[in-house]
């Protein structure tokens, strides 16, 4: 196949409505907790298990194949980890880190993924296994989470606990693209990108059920529109993303997310108005991308 830097258009342009979509979550859910009341973990669960469920509705009009037979013809057992780790496990995490600490310092963070598939892309993928660069590469960006963990600015809240939320959260989505690399090729990746997040937000109302009455009682016209823009950035995002991910390589994605925490860093800076960058976000998140953006000049093919 063509060589990364000569990849169409396209995948460049795909590549930016997925930054600027996901980006733009980070200070649309974190000012949604405060401005439509959502107080408690469980009512915070409800508001993104109807939020995933409604976008795996909105994808199904678009799906070539029908759900059910199309997902029977995978490997069950890894169509469960992609709903477990792209919908459940991700954003039980993500929403947990949202809830204790900052937008900006969630944004930052979510870019990990990437360096997570360098390592569990060789267990999984049977990919090459890091060279003696990418693990310099991965040693700079611990440092750089750090750094960022010390000084994270005003408004991070517990920076420790949401760091550790937030790298689970992008191992789990880390763990779902690796498997999708494998699925999507039989049944399809919008019929299971349907599929995950419909039941990805299923499970998150189930564990949730403490906080429906609760949550139902506070429900208004704002969080309709709310949750129907961020099903719509999760219908669009992740079908585009894992139709890249169907086609090609996981190392050569992996080169290009650092554009989603940037999108996100800008984007909770500018929106999330008690959330300033601390001297560790701006040094730590510099490191954390330079070395995002040195893996995708090393990287040879897709």
């Amino acid at each position: 196949m063509k060589k990364a830097d000569y990849l169409p258009l396209s995948f460049y342009v795909q590549i930016l409505i997925c930054s600027t979509l996901w980006g733009s979550a980070f200070p649309v859910i974190k000012i949604s907790f405060s401005e439509l009341n959502l107080e408690t973990y469980s009512e915070q669960l409800v508001f993104a298990g109807s939020r995933f469920l409604l976008a795996g509705l909105m994808i199904v009009p678009f799906c070539r194949r029908s759900i059910i037979p199309s997902i029977r013809k995978g490997t069950p057992w890894k169509v469960g980890m992609i709903v477990l780790g792209q919908t459940f496990f991700q954003y039980v995490f993500f929403y947990y880190g949202l809830r204790v600490s900052s937008g900006t310092l969630g944004a930052l963070l979510v870019g990990t993924g990437s360096f997570w598939w360098i390592l569990l892309g060789p267990i999984i993928l049977k990919t090459p296994k890091p060279d003696r660069w990418q693990w310099l590469i991965l040693g700079i960006s611990s440092i750089g989470i750090a750094l960022a963990v010390y000084a994270p600015g005003a408004g991070s809240g517990n920076a420790l606990i949401g760091s550790i939320a937030f790298l689970c959260a992008s191992l789990s989505g880390a763990v779902a693209a690796i498997y999708m690399k494998q699925v999507a090729p039989v049944c399809g990746s919008r019929t299971t990108t349907a599929f995950s997040l419909f039941t990805g937000g299923v499970m998150l109302l189930v564990v949730a059920v403490a906080g429906w009455e609760s949550y139902l009682g506070k429900f208004s016209f704002t969080t309709l529109w709310v949750t129907a823009y961020l099903a719509f950035v999760s219908a669009v995002a992740f079908t585009l993303w894992n139709r890249m991910v169907e086609k090609y390589s996981v190392e050569v994605l992996s080169t290009y997310r650092f554009l989603i925490p940037l999108c996100g860093v800008v984007e909770s800076t500018l929106f999330i108005k008690e959330e300033t960058m601390g001297m560790g976000i701006v040094v730590g998140g510099v490191m954390i991308l330079a070395c995002l953006i040195i893996t995708s000049k090393r990287n040879k093919g897709v």
